[in-house]
């Protein structure tokens, strides 16, 4: 690719690519008594199936329905470990890439998530539903309220059910876990992507719901919130789930409740996790000579009627036929054949002085790259019969796949309770 041309790199054919993750986390936990006894958490122990991921991919389909065999509608159905997922039709019908060995996750609201190991091409499931949540206890705004006795549109995410998927961001939590709220993906270094609940609602206003933090309306940026700080996370989507905050949460709101102390030992957890970003699909625009060729294309295209043989084609290796004289006197031309072939082309003086002096430049290989991600985080939590802490730090650094796209940031948060008296707590 020519010098002035080559700015443009985008204008030949690149373009944003989105990324592949391969992740791996390592965590570690360690119960630390207050004594002379230590624990630790049994080791990991490899699963004996994990050179499936090795075979071949295929298509599986089936049917998801509930215990009735009437089909769920809108049911997930991921290949666990990977970001693969898809959602079953209006007659519970699903399609999914996946390989033998593989694993798939089928969950739906108010239904118990089931796995199955993947032996063929061809896999139905029934789901039942799950009562024991009808128990759990959620954020109303105003207080919690038990889900059995809850009339308007709320969901909750769990953040221990995610602990295997290692989310990176508060993005990845919410992405495909909540129905009704969109969450885009990002291929920048910095996890972006506004959250949307049942869709735009507005045209002019802003539609980013309102963010609660423990309660207290959270004005900062959501990246600044540790994922693995997170507890739980409520979604409020109707007027009456979100009617306490008022116009704010207009576009919905959702409340975040981070992890605080428990009773028992103190406990230390550690957690690691490295990645590298790459482009899924490697498209190359053209070096130097195969820019060359793609103007000779050009040239052609535009004047097939009244081209003349290997007019616009390099003097310097015409058939023996054909002399460069003759080549020369189709438009009448003198001077240096090369100039006057790549001035038949369309080329300005510039880009014709570079090609001359062998001066090009391969800015595909100078913008994109493969990029890491790094997550680190350690917390120590613990409760009394007087107070409970939970503290952690953790450090993130991610590389985007286009040089200087860089992000990176340590983070530090102290949940701290204390009962001053019968009557008095602090927090």
């Amino acid at each position: 690719m020519i010098k002035k041309h080559a700015k443009k790199a985008d204008k030949f054919g690149q373009a944003r690519y989105p990324l592949l993750h391969y992740a791996i986390g390592i965590t570690a936990v360690a119960c630390i008594a207050v004594g002379s006894n230590t624990t630790f958490a049994a080791p990991y122990k490899k699963d004996s199936h994990k050179e499936a991921t090795l075979y071949l991919q295929q298509i599986v389909t089936g049917q998801v329905t509930d215990s009735s065999g009437i089909p769920i509608s809108g049911a997930s159905v991921l290949v666990k470990g990977t970001k693969e997922g898809t959602i079953t039709d209006d007659k519970g019908h699903y399609s999914i890439e996946a390989a033998n060995g593989q694993i798939l996750i089928f969950k739906f609201v108010g239904y118990g998530q089931r796995e199955f190991k993947v032996s063929g091409r061809h896999l139905n499931v029934q789901l039942t539903p799950e009562t024991t949540t009808l128990d759990d206890v959620v954020m109303i705004g105003y207080g919690t309220q038990k889900k059995r006795d809850l009339t308007g549109a709320i969901s909750t995410v769990n953040t221990e059910q995610l602990k295997n998927e290692n989310p990176a961001s508060l993005q990845d939590i919410m992405r495909s876990n909540v129905p009704g709220l969109s969450v885009p993906y990002s291929t920048a270094a910095k996890p972006s992507g506004d959250f949307q609940i049942r869709g735009k609602n507005t045209l002019n206003a802003g539609a980013t719901p309102l963010i609660v933090l423990d309660g207290v309306i959270y004005y900062g940026s959501i990246n600044d919130i540790n994922p693995d700080d997170i507890a739980s996370v409520d979604v409020l989507k109707d007027a009456s789930s979100v009617a306490v905050y008022g116009a704010k949460a207009a576009e919905g709101v959702i409340a975040i409740t981070t992890k605080k102390g428990k009773s028992g030992k103190p406990t230390v957890a550690v957690n690691a996790n490295f990645g590298k970003a790459t482009p899924e699909i490697n498209l190359r625009p053209y070096d130097a000579l195969g820019y060359i060729k793609f103007r000779e294309n050009v040239a052609l295209s535009q004047n097939a009627k009244t081209a003349k043989p290997y007019q616009y084609s390099d003097p310097r290796n015409l058939p023996s036929d054909l002399s460069v004289d003759d080549w020369l006197a189709y438009d009448g031309a003198k001077g240096d054949p090369v100039r006057i072939w790549l001035e038949r082309l369309g080329m300005r003086g510039v880009e014709i002085d570079n090609y001359l002096a062998g001066r090009s430049v391969d800015w595909y290989d100078m913008i994109i790259k493969s990029g890491t991600q790094q997550n680190y985080t350690a917390s120590l939590s613990g409760k009394t019969d007087k107070v409970s802490y939970y503290w952690s730090a953790g450090y993130q650094d991610n590389q985007g796949i286009v040089y200087g796209d860089r992000y990176s940031i340590a983070r530090s948060r102290l949940n701290l309770d204390a009962k001053v008296t019968d009557f008095l707590p602090w927090a």
